[in-house]
């Protein structure tokens, strides 16, 4: 795999059954209230090959970003929460302003914009549709495609088996294109391909507003 996905930078380690951030182990957030879902995950293989298909044809711009959501019985008590972690570490913790019922927190430095952030999607609403989308972990990847191709590419080197669906969309301009590769011991999992309608260093340094 290309430089452009090297996971050797992913902000979040996989050690035994532990998820561990610069603020601990994010495995622990998603145990709170698992999916309704029953656990089912597709062949790998399917990833892997389109993973590899967007890597040999250049397409993969960069590892963007790791994404924990979960329910919490209180946002801004969870954000305190970070805000406490992040001080006792190296990096920072920035919030961009949420269309939706989450807050959208982001853990890392923006002085190095190129570099994948962690974010956190701490949910406190209650809605019923929570119990089923919740918790998840995302990987978000930015790619040189736009909508249209990042669907043909998913649906054709997958055969059909991934369904993509249009989940960021602002003003007409499909921004991240989501792929459910299934559930797993209760926690979904979803791969996010970017458009290259985002620009990351704008948002990056424009959008995300330092807040610890």
């Amino acid at each position: 795999m290309s430089k452009n996905l090297d996971l050797d930078g992913c902000p979040a380690k996989v050690e035994k059954t532990r998820l561990m951030t610069a603020v601990g182990d994010a495995s622990e957030l998603l145990s709170n209230r698992k999916s309704k879902l029953n656990d089912q995950l597709i062949d790998l293989n399917l990833l892997k090959n389109l993973l590899v298909y967007l890597d040999k044809n250049g397409l993969i711009v960069r590892l963007n970003h790791v994404g924990f959501g979960y329910r919490v019985d209180s946002q801004q008590e969870e954000k305190q929460r970070l805000i406490r972690l992040v001080k006792k570490t190296d990096q920072h913790l920035y919030e961009e302003e949420s269309n939706d019922f989450a807050l959208w927190l982001f853990l890392g430095n923006v002085s190095q914009w190129e570099k994948p952030l962690i974010e956190f999607v701490p949910v406190e609403k209650n809605d019923p549709m929570s119990d089923y989308f919740l918790p998840h972990i995302q990987f978000d990847i930015d790619t040189k495609l736009n909508a249209d191709e990042i669907e043909d590419t998913v649906k054709r080197v997958c055969h059909n088996l991934i369904q993509p669906y249009r989940i960021v969309v602002i003003d007409g301009i499909t921004y991240v294109v989501r792929n459910r590769l299934g559930v797993v011991d209760g926690v979904n999992i979803f791969l996010d391909l970017a458009t290259r309608s985002r620009n990351v260093e704008y948002h990056r340094k424009n959008i995300l507003k330092r807040i610890s």
